[in-house]
């Protein structure tokens, strides 16, 4: 863990210095507290009082941080996480981090600050790894919901890999087997996870996966859109006939994208999403989805995390896996 004296040598200025700056008790040229909060925020430093003051302070604040707060996944799992909360006693806030590389570490900082008393993270990618595991070093309450990055870590998430999986087999088992899998968020461990899923069950039946068939769609409509449009101006024996797309709104971008060819859904191009949103079963949609079990997933999470801070000795590391359900709707041709 790095000290004072680390953050000194950082900045090129002498410790007393740093704990002008750190404690705000006398004045520092501006120059050199910008480098001194420069060297701070690249060593991840946090001053030892405020370590200590967060293992005994109880804000009775969660601070519940979300990839992307336009996305319908989320009022679901957070409705969760605030219901549970409240029955203990606590608030929660949200924070949007867009699931951007590097975002992570600004939108955790009020626990350095001391005004959230533990978190639940939505949008941890494998490049954040690094940075939670310094959190976990200094004690905080942390616990991933929906992701999973290889880490010891509290984690409540789906099975993603069988999801995945389970799509592809489906579509399978109806005839297709020039398959497309949309990605989402590079880095991500849900779309590493449900392309393994896919991979697999493209596998066992012995089907080759043209690179093509694995575009990145992001998992939103107009992403999605783009890439379904390309897949279907590929030459007639690499065109896919059906596409498994990471989440629902990018598969509605894709199942458009096959009407404005001109081409019918699932005729044409059977279409498959991730976690049954409500827009999943509209009645003019009725979209093929793995459901996602999203306000188990925020319960789950919550009731951990308050465990945590309850218990600061508690050093066990809880990883639970839900099960995923394979929901058949018209967009792969199935009928009731």
């Amino acid at each position: 863990m790095p000290t004072i004296k680390d953050i000194a040598k950082r900045a090129n200025v002498s410790t007393a210095t740093v704990s002008y700056v750190i404690n705000n008790t006398r004045y520092v040229s501006p120059e050199k507290r910008e480098r001194v909060e420069r060297a701070i925020k690249e060593l991840n430093y946090v001053p030892n009082a405020v370590a200590r003051g967060l293992r005994v302070r109880r804000s009775k604040v969660i601070s519940l941080i979300i990839a992307d707060i336009a996305n319908p996944f989320y009022p679901d799992l957070a409705k969760a996480c605030e219901e549970t909360a409240k029955k203990e006693g606590y608030t929660v806030t949200i924070m949007n981090t867009n699931d951007e590389q590097g975002s992570l570490p600004k939108a955790i900082s009020q626990l350095r600050e001391g005004t959230v008393e533990g978190l639940i993270v939505t949008t941890a990618l494998n490049t954040d790894v690094p940075f939670l595991e310094q959190l976990l070093q200094e004690g905080y309450p942390i616990v991933l919901a929906h992701r999973c990055p290889e880490m010891d870590i509290d984690t409540v998430m789906a099975d993603n890999f069988q999801g995945g999986f389970e799509a592809a087999n489906h579509l399978i088992e109806l005839g297709h087997a020039k398959i497309a899998f949309m990605r989402g968020v590079q880095h991500s461990p849900i779309d590493a996870t449900r392309t393994l899923g896919y991979k697999k069950a493209m596998e066992l039946a012995g089907f080759h996966i043209l690179e093509e068939w694995l575009p990145t769609g992001l998992a939103n409509y107009e992403k999605s859109y783009q890439e379904c449009m390309r897949l279907l101006e590929l030459p007639k024996d690499k065109r896919p006939t059906a596409l498994i797309n990471i989440g629902d709104i990018g598969a509605l971008g894709a199942i458009d994208a096959a009407s404005d060819k001109g081409l019918s859904v699932p005729d044409d191009l059977a279409v498959i999403g991730f976690d049954d949103l409500f827009l999943a079963n509209l009645r003019s949609v009725q979209l093929t989805t793995v459901r996602m079990p999203r306000f188990e997933i925020g319960q789950r999470a919550t009731e951990r995390l308050i465990e945590k801070m309850k218990n600061r000795t508690d050093s066990r590391k809880l990883q639970v896996t839900l099960p995923v359900e394979l929901i058949k709707r018209k967009t792969c041709g199935w009928k009731k």
